[in-house]
């Protein structure tokens, strides 16, 4: 036990003895403080995008701007740019074709836009359907 607290103390003396000083940062008074904005702000969000069939589920988080964290996220954002995060006004693809095999599939989206919480769940006819109903990038995850 005392060697423990010897140690345990000598631990604590070393990391007084080698820590540096925190130093203040100062900014001119005729200047604004830079901030990080976060996930708010024009165009921006954080979206859990999750694709099921049959049971099997394929998910991935987009982070706009940028479209970090989804394949075809550059795509996905600037559609939900242009509709403005609101899933379902999201441009369907105009030239899309698709089969009509009866193969249900769920899209659901939740998160954040432009600092609204958002939520989007609808359940199309098949993979093809949804994907192209829903601007052909946000929720291409490919099939579950």
């Amino acid at each position: 036990m005392k060697q423990l607290v010897l140690g345990a103390l000598a631990a604590a003396a070393i990391v007084a003895a080698s820590a540096a000083p925190a130093q203040a940062t100062s900014f001119p008074q005729d200047q604004p403080v830079p901030v990080d904005p976060g996930t708010g702000g024009s165009a921006s969000g954080l979206l859990f995008l999750e694709v099921e069939r049959q049971g099997l589920v394929n998910g991935t988080l987009l982070a706009c701007p940028g479209g970090a964290g989804h394949s075809k996220g550059v795509d996905a954002c600037a559609q939900l740019t242009m509709a403005e995060g609101d899933f379902d006004a999201l441009a369907p693809v105009a030239d899309a074709l698709c089969t009509k095999e009866h193969d249900p599939v769920q899209l659901r989206a939740v998160g954040f836009w432009d600092g609204d919480f958002v939520v989007f769940e609808r359940e199309y006819s098949n993979y093809c359907v949804g994907v192209n109903a829903t601007g052909g990038s946000v929720f291409e995850l490919g099939k579950p």
